[in-house]
């Protein structure tokens, strides 16, 4: 329950102004439905959280993650409405000073069984 309280309070945090949807806890804005429908159904929005790139950084996650773990193909306007999401939400500032915050932003393991 603590690290939970925390993870939300960092999120808002970090966040400034934005509005942070109470499903996934990330930024309400243009694209986030795509990322749910598309990333989140896999791993927690923490995963992203965690991270913070560019549109080639936010490509390349993608191309590994089709490569390596199964995420289907993507239609132009879906791909490029989830980069434009997450470069813009979550961008290399992003990242900055939440070095020592990545302990606790960690993703889970999943329990598969």
């Amino acid at each position: 329950m603590k690290k939970t309280v925390f993870f939300i309070f960092t999120v808002a945090l970090f966040a400034g102004n934005y509005k942070i949807d109470s499903e996934s806890k990330l930024i309400v804005d243009k694209g986030l439905e795509d990322v749910k429908e598309n990333c989140v159904v896999c791993h927690t929005g923490r995963f992203i959280v965690k991270n913070g790139g560019d549109k080639k950084f936010w490509e390349t996650k993608i191309r590994v993650m089709q490569k390596a773990f199964g995420l289907w193909d993507l239609d132009k306007r879906t791909h490029d409405s989830i980069v434009n999401y997450l470069a813009k939400n979550y961008h290399k500032d992003w990242k900055k000073g939440r070095d020592s915050l990545s302990k606790d932003l960690s993703t889970p393991k999943l329990n598969l069984k």
